[in-house]
C-alpha cells in the first residue's frame, strides 16, 4: 500500500508540474464538466459518454443510473478605468432546479445483456453562462452597458446508441436543445454616459420548458482498443433546426425602460401583464461545433494515465442579436434592435489525467485543465471575461456499498488580472457613421453593424472560481 499511494503521489506531482508549463484561460457560455468532476471522458467507461463519446458508451456494463451536480461558486470583478466605477459579481451556479439546473447531468443506459449494443439517454446543459452585477439605485453601474445580469441557459436531451465491430466501437447521439435566456443590460444615448439618458432592457424567457425554444444537435463518435491502448473520438454539432441561425430566446416577460427625460413615457410593460404599451423581446445566438479526442494508456494494473482535448469552434459566435416589438418602442425612444458584440474564437481545453486504483474500491486521481481563451484582451468586457487560467482538480470514486458507486472531485481556477488598454468598443462610433451617411463600407459603421459602437470597456478584470462535484452510480 505505501508503494502505491507513493506512486500517486509522484503521478499528481507530475501531472501539475507538467501543466503549470502552459497558459490557460477560460470560455464563457461552455459548461467543461458535463456529468460532473469524476473520470468522465472520450475512453471513459460512463454513462457521461453520452456527452463525451456516444461510442464510449459501449463499456459501460449492465444497466447504470447516474446523476450528477457541480456547484461552482466565482467572483468576477471590474475596475473600470478613468474613475467609471467598479463592480463584482459573486455568482453560484448550482444544479437544483426543474428542469434540471447548470451542472446537472441525469442518465441511463443498458448493454440490453450483451457487448454488441449498448442505448442510452441522458439530459444536461452543456452551454451556460450565469453572471449577475448588483443593480444601483442611481442606475450608474460601471458594467450596465454590457452586462448587468446574464443568464444564457441550454438545455440538451439525448438518446444514444453504440454499437460494436470487432475492436472498433461507433456510436450516435441526437440531441434535443431547449433555450432560455434573462439578460439585462443599458443601451446609452448617442454613445454619452448618463444614467438618466440610459435606456433600460430586462429580457427574460423564463426558465421552464414551455418558456424555452427548441433546435437539435448531432453528436457521434468512435472508440479503438488495443491492448493497454484506448482511442476515442468525437463530435458535437452546433444546433440545428431553428427559426434563426444558432439558438433563440424569447423573451415573453421583457421590460424596456425609457430613459427618464422630459417628453418620454413611462416604462413599458411586459406582454405577459397584456398591458396595451407591452413590449417582446428576442435575442439570437450561435453556439459551437465541438470534437473531442482523447487517449488511454494502463501503465500497469491499476495505473492509468489518460490524455484528452476538446476543440470548440467557438468563431462563429460573434454576436448576441437582440431585437424588440412594442407599440410605445419609437415613441419612448427606445431602440428596437441591439447587437451585443462577442468576437469569440476557436477555443483549446487540454487535460491531462493520472489515476490509480486501491483494491478496486478506491480510485484516486489528479487532473490538470488548460484552455485557451475564447476573447482577445481587447474583446473583454463584464459580459466576458477571460485571462490566464489553469485549473488542477482532485478526484476520487469510491464504491460506498452493493451497487452504489459515489464520485467527487474539487478544482479551483486561477486567473491573473487582465488589463484592457485598448478596448474594441468605441463610444464615439455611432455619431461618427451617422455623419458618413451610414455607409456601411466606412469603418465607424463596421462597428456599429458588429455591437461595438458602445461605451469603451477599458478596465482591469479578474475572476476567481471553484467547482466542486458529487456523482451517484448504480449499477446493475
Amino acid at each position: 500500500m505505501r508503494g502505491g499511494t507513493g506512486r500517486v503521489v509522484s503521478a499528481l506531482a507530475l501531472a501539475i508540474a507538467i501543466g503549470s508549463a502552459s497558459r490557460a484561460e477560460a470560455s464563457p457560455l461552455d459548461d467543461p464538466f458535463v456529468g460532473g468532476l469524476g473520470f468522465t471522458g472520450p475512453t471513459s467507461a460512463s454513462v457521461s459518454s453520452i456527452y463525451w463519446n456516444p461510442a464510449a458508451l459501449g463499456l459501460v456494463r449492465g444497466t447504470q443510473v447516474m446523476i450528477a451536480g457541480t456547484l461552482r461558486l466565482s467572483s468576477t470583478t471590474v475596475s473600470r478605468a478613468a474613475g467609471a466605477g467598479s463592480a463584482t459579481a459573486h455568482d453560484v451556479s448550482q444544479p437544483i432546479s426543474y428542469p434540471i439546473g447548470p451542472g446537472a447531468f441525469m442518465g441511463i443506459s443498458s448493454d440490453l445483456g450483451g457487448d454488441r449494443f449498448t442505448i442510452g439517454f441522458a439530459t444536461y446543459m452543456p452551454f451556460v453562462q450565469q453572471t449577475k452585477f448588483a443593480i444601483s439605485p442611481n442606475r450608474d453601474e460601471p458594467t450596465r452597458y454590457q452586462a448587468l445580469q446574464v443568464d444564457l441557459r441550454n438545455l440538451a436531451l439525448a438518446p444514444a446508441l453504440s454499437i460494436r465491430f470487432g475492436d472498433v466501437r461507433v456510436g450516435i447521439a441526437p440531441g434535443f436543445m431547449f433555450s432560455t435566456g434573462h439578460l439585462r443590460f443599458a443601451e446609452a444615448r448617442g454613445g454619452t454616459e448618463t444614467p438618466a439618458a440610459d435606456a433600460r432592457y430586462d429580457i427574460d424567457s423564463g426558465h421552464g420548458l414551455g418558456d424555452a425554444k427548441f433546435s437539435v444537435t448531432i453528436g457521434a463518435g468512435a472508440y479503438y482498443r488495443r491492448g493497454n491502448l484506448e482511442l476515442g473520438l468525437a463530435y458535437q454539432s452546433r444546433p440545428i433546426g431553428a427559426d434563426v441561425t444558432g439558438v433563440e430566446v424569447a423573451g415573453e416577460h421583457t421590460t424596456a425602460e425609457a430613459p427618464t427625460l422630459p417628453g418620454f413615457t413611462p416604462p413599458t410593460k411586459p406582454c405577459a401583464t397584456t398591458s396595451p404599451g407591452c413590449v417582446f423581446g428576442d435575442l439570437a445566438y450561435r453556439l459551437p461545433d465541438v470534437w473531442i479526442g482523447g487517449v488511454t494508456y494502463r501503465l500497469h494494473p491499476g495505473f492509468e494515465v489518460s490524455v484528452m482535448a476538446r476543440w470548440i469552434w467557438w468563431h462563429l459566435h460573434d454576436r448576441i442579436d437582440v431585437r424588440l416589438t412594442g407599440p410605445t418602442l419609437e415613441a419612448s425612444g427606445i431602440p428596437e434592435h441591439i447587437v451585443l458584440y462577442r468576437g469569440f474564437h476557436d477555443v483549446w481545453d487540454l487535460r491531462g489525467r493520472l489515476s490509480y486504483w486501491f483494491r478496486e474500491r478506491v480510485r484516486l486521481g489528479g487532473q490538470l485543465r488548460l484552455e485557451t481563451s475564447a476573447v482577445d484582451p481587447s474583446a473583454v468586457n463584464a459580459a466576458a471575461v477571460d485571462g490566464f487560467k489553469v485549473e488542477p482538480m482532485l478526484l476520487v470514486s469510491v464504491r460506498m456499498f452493493g451497487h452504489f458507486w459515489l464520485d467527487a472531485g474539487y478544482g479551483v481556477t486561477l486567473m491573473s488580472a487582465v488589463n484592457v488598454d485598448n478596448s474594441v468598443f468605441d463610444p464615439d462610433a455611432a455619431t461618427t457613421c451617422t455623419g458618413k451617411g451610414g455607409d456601411l463600407d466606412q469603418p465607424a459603421c463596421m462597428k456599429v453593424n458588429a455591437g461595438q459602437a458602445r461605451p469603451t470597456a477599458t478596465g482591469t478584470y479578474t475572476r476567481f472560481s471553484q467547482d466542486l462535484g458529487l456523482a451517484i452510480t448504480a449499477k446493475f
